[in-house]
């Protein structure tokens, strides 16, 4: 047996191991066990390694670490479990697999959900119908607890279950088991969250679920079922609506740029997921990297701060350490600092005692069917449970994917999925020519109101050339506002809740900046401010647009624009003021301009939005004309 290994078994010292990708490899990680309460305390080094790349930590980050970014979120005591890394290795996966026993694995009375499958699909319909449907977030992710007891559990024991998840999981970004000496954590997980090395910046947003529920024995059935998936609409939007939400983070990132690749197909055991790949630049120091990266909207939903909130309302418990992060931290071959980061889903919590836990979720949009989101939670738990309850090595199926490796329809039709996306995005953004805006020094205010997308609407701004400001509805004073352009931004919530906060302290924004005549730029919710406060009724979709296309005529010329409301002005005898486009009802006011201001209920920043930038910068023109 390698002595490395034999020493985990024998020392009962903390350890970590990780096959990244399918590897033939794994990395073996020793080291001092830390319990840190905040994330800068993570443990790092400095200089150039000698012999190459090192590992500096590895560390358990907690859900509830998402309040060092002011985003509220129940703790029970968890902190961030940290391996200060003392030594690494590498060892060939057969031969790590040789010396791990394959032990027989009892659990002491089975295993139970925190909620019934019924109290689970009113949870989600209650979800679907009060939070998305009234605005509150386009999606949201509330995942149930299985819990259970393993007999006469051990160190064997838990590197016996890593066994089996290296035998029969494949597909995933890592597998992994991490012992800091109170604690397993072993987990098959598929998404990478947040990588970055020689200053370059990926993320892999994932969505979109096609379960492999069963034994395809004929191509021609599986390409059918497969690109019926593909057509789907729920899972087309739903994928785009995370990589929205992860375009808010890559801007407040990679102010040097960045492109998105896709959309990929990942196939794991059980599963087949849609991905892009979002690859940006940053000069940032990792760790604040990492702290604006928290967490990934396809564990929390969107927008992320919202979807804290809805997760703290409707969660029985802490999430403990469930839909956040692994952190890696090391140094490459010249010292620049690295980070690797996964998401904690599809991961086993173990205590010494053999009690563990793990949570699984599926993402809530608006038009969710209960019962099938309950069916796609227990297939992503499918692979882990296995696991444990399965002995030894069994039949692995062959990919499926490799039945369609030169099937041109499946890449058109995920080709496809980008025909009427943005053309900014798919591009690496640099600052581009502008001619008609060449030494304005043009300066930008924009008006936060719970909704990163306003980093999105400053990098493509900063694209063009202008100075972009953003200030909290909280904190902006109209009165220090020296900017050309004041923008009021996107958000959740009821704009006719008059009594809530933040509806008052923007009714009386717009309020000033139209009794000034100060240019101003109104997106989404923004939007349904102005409206308000220019005497237009607002009012309450039949359906929310959370997260979808839709082509519109836009002042005269048509557009594909990407809406992410439940509410929205609606047409009256004022119109006649003011040059309005309408949706095909004539009743819904999609957008409006005056001599001094334009609203939009769409978000010319979203990668739904075709043209969004060549939007941005026509309205610009107009308001500074």
């Amino acid at each position: 047996m390698n002595q490395t290994l034999s020493t985990i078994l024998e020392s009962n010292q903390p350890f970590c191991i990780i096959q990244k990708q399918d590897s033939e490899d794994v990395l073996i990680l020793e080291g001092e066990s830390l319990e840190l309460d905040q994330i800068d305390d993570i443990p790092r080094k400095r200089g150039s390694p000698s012999g190459g790349r090192s590992y500096d930590s590895i560390s358990l980050v907690p859900f509830s670490q998402i309040r060092e970014k002011g985003y509220q979120a129940r703790n029970d005591g968890e902190r961030i479990l940290t391996l200060n890394i003392k030594q690494s290795s590498e060892l060939a996966v057969d031969e790590l697999l040789n010396g791990i026993e394959a032990c027989e694995i009892n659990l002491e009375n089975g295993f139970e959900y925190d909620m019934t499958t019924d109290a689970y699909e009113k949870l989600i319909q209650k979800i679907v119908d009060d939070e998305i449907g009234n605005g509150e977030g386009a999606n949201f992710v509330v995942p149930r607890t299985l819990t259970g007891r393993i007999n006469d559990f051990s160190t064997t024991k838990a590197l016996s279950i890593f066994k089996y998840l290296l035998e029969n999981d494949y597909g995933t970004y890592w597998k992994f088991i991490f012992y800091n000496g109170t604690r397993f954590f072993i987990g098959s997980t598929p998404e990478r969250h947040l990588f970055i090395e020689k200053q370059r910046v990926k993320m892999n947003p994932i969505s979109g679920t096609f379960r492999k529920k069963k034994a395809y024995h004929r191509r021609s059935e599986f390409k059918t079922d497969l690109m019926s998936f593909l057509n789907n609409p729920k899972e087309i939007n739903e994928l785009f609506m995370v990589v929205d939400e992860e375009l808010k983070m890559m801007s407040r990132m990679c102010s040097q740029g960045g492109a998105i690749i896709g959309p990929l197909l990942k196939e794991m055991s059980k599963l087949i997921h849609t991905e892009y790949l979002l690859s940006g630049e940053s000069d940032k120091d990792v760790i604040e990297l990492f702290k604006d990266s928290m967490y990934a909207a396809t564990v929390t939903g969107s927008p992320v701060e919202n979807a804290c909130n809805i997760i703290l309302k409707y969660s029985q418990h802490s999430r403990r350490y469930y839909g956040s992060a692994i952190l890696l931290l090391g140094r490459d071959e010249h010292g620049g600092d690295t980070l690797d980061s996964p998401i904690t889903i599809r991961t086993l919590e173990v205590d010494t005692g053999g009690k563990f836990q793990t949570a699984v979720g599926a993402t809530l949009v608006r038009d969710s069917i209960a019962s099938e989101e309950v069916l796609e939670t227990e297939a992503k738990s499918a692979a882990l449970l296995d696991s444990i309850v399965s002995q030894g090595k069994q039949e692995v199926s062959t990919p499926m994917m490799s039945r369609l490796a030169n099937d041109d329809e499946i890449a058109e039709q995920l080709q496809f999925r980008n025909q009427y996306l943005s053309n900014f995005w798919f591009f690496k953004q640099e600052t581009r020519l502008h001619s008609q805006f060449d030494n304005q020094d043009i300066k930008i205010t924009i008006i936060h109101n719970g909704d990163d997308f306003v980093y999105m609407l400053k990098h493509i701004f900063s694209s063009f050339g202008m100075r972009t400001t953003i200030i909290p509805w909280q904190t902006y004073d109209l009165g220090k506002d020296d900017s050309a352009i004041t923008l009021v931004g996107p958000g959740p919530g009821n704009p006719n809740q008059s009594e809530d906060p933040k509806m008052q302290a923007n009714y009386a924004i717009v309020d000033g900046l139209l009794k000034r005549r100060k240019p101003s730029l109104y997106i989404c919710l923004g939007h349904q401010f102005l409206g308000h406060q220019l005497g237009f009724p607002v009012a309450r979709k039949k359906v929310p647009l959370q997260g979808v296309q839709e082509k519109i005529q836009l002042f005269g010329r048509e557009e594909r624009v990407g809406f992410y409301n439940t509410f929205v002005p609606m047409n009256s005898d004022l119109s006649q003021a003011y040059e309005v486009s309408l949706a095909q009802d004539n009743q819904e006011m999609l957008a409006i301009r005056g001599d001094f201001f334009i609203g939009f209920q769409f978000h010319p920043e979203s990668i739904l939005t075709k043209n969004g930038d060549a939007i941005l910068k026509e309205s610009i023109a107009y308001l500074l004309r």
